[in-house]
């Protein structure tokens, strides 16, 4: 029995030593397997690695691309500031001399020492430029409302829209400080703002020059003021020659032409300043018949009897354009229109 154990020891020995070389060949192959797949990872991670570099590189270069261009239009900014400062500086340069010039002409009197006294009134009652009045142009129509602001200016401006035409307004101070809207719209609808006096009241006006500067800075003033726009133009009550100013008319027209201001008459008339409003027809007939004339100064009124001048105005419009006329409203530039002066004393 003995010897039987002893034989399946031998054989069993025998039997471990002939697989031990394929136990360390299997062993081997194992971890040569996994040296190699460890190294196919790393390798895998390399060129991860290696295209996450090219991709930050392209990133950098992108990025000094940007920051080149940048400095590029820093550079040109740079350049725009440095031109805005010179802008700057020659403007308040021009500035400084304008000032300069300004404190020279505030100490040098406006008016003439050895003149009148009235010269002497209101030293800011003054036109915004210099009196041109050079310019005539033919078949121009300038439509001019007198006595107004009023419930009717409305209707007219919004006629005036809807045609395209530019026109006059010749305001009263009393009325123009109720509606001072209505001041701004005229503005800013581009038609011209002129005076027409503060009261309107004869007497009082043509009282002497002296009044007549007085009515006429106050209504100058609320223009000035509430539209930002200094008037230029100027109408007389009653017309530049009446029976109320012929003492004084040349008087007062030579200190508002010092002043720099332009009157303005008219040589086409509505004639509807009537206790009776007109009939509309009657109102385009009587405008009309002025004639063919080579440029019209139309006068009207916007006060707030006058609705049937206001439904007048589109005939009118229609009327003066078959004439083959065009409208615009009055500018400094433009000659004014002035009746024949009058000797009063001497009519019947």
């Amino acid at each position: 029995m003995k010897n039987v154990w002893k034989v399946a020891a031998a054989v069993l020995a025998a039997c471990v030593l002939a697989g031990a070389p394929a136990y360390f060949a299997l062993r081997e192959h194992r971890a040569l397997g996994e040296m190699t797949a460890r190294a196919d990872s790393l390798r895998a991670e390399a060129d991860s690695a290696e295209a996450a570099r090219d991709g930050l590189a392209g990133e950098l270069s992108d990025a000094q691309s940007r920051l080149e261009g940048q400095g590029a239009e820093l550079e040109a900014a740079r350049s725009a500031l440095d031109s805005a400062d010179k802008e700057r500086e020659a403007l308040a340069a021009q500035l400084e001399e304008a000032r300069t010039k300004i404190e020279e002409l505030s100490q040098t009197p406006r008016f003439d020492p050895d003149g009148p006294a009235y010269q002497q009134l209101y030293p800011d009652f003054y036109a915004p430029q210099p009196l041109d009045a050079s310019q005539a142009p033919a078949r121009v129509i300038y439509l001019t409302f007198d006595d107004g602001p009023s419930v009717q200016t409305g209707r007219v401006l919004e006629i005036l829209a809807r045609e395209n035409i530019k026109a006059t307004f010749f305001v009263v101070g009393r009325s123009g400080a109720a509606s001072p809207d209505t001041l701004r719209a005229m503005v800013k609808a581009g038609h011209t703002v002129g005076m027409h006096s503060w009261s309107h009241e004869y007497k009082t006006i043509y009282a002497s020059v002296e009044a007549f500067l007085e009515d006429m800075y106050k209504v100058f003033t609320l223009i000035r003021d509430e539209t930002g726009v200094t008037p230029t133009f100027f109408r007389f009550p009653g017309g530049s020659t009446n029976s109320y100013d012929y003492g004084i008319y040349q008087d007062i027209v030579a200190e508002m032409l010092r002043r720099g201001f332009v009157p303005c008459d008219w040589n086409m008339s509505a004639q509807d300043a009537t206790k009776t409003p007109l009939a509309p027809e009657q109102i385009v007939a009587n405008i009309l018949s002025a004639g063919n004339v080579a440029r019209g100064v139309v006068l009207m009124h916007d006060s707030k009897p006058r609705a049937t001048t206001v439904e007048a105005l589109p005939a009118l419009i229609a009327a003066l354009r078959e004439r083959g006329y065009t409208f615009a409203p009055l500018t400094p530039e433009v000659k004014p229109t002035l009746f024949n002066y009058k000797n009063y004393e001497q009519m019947p």
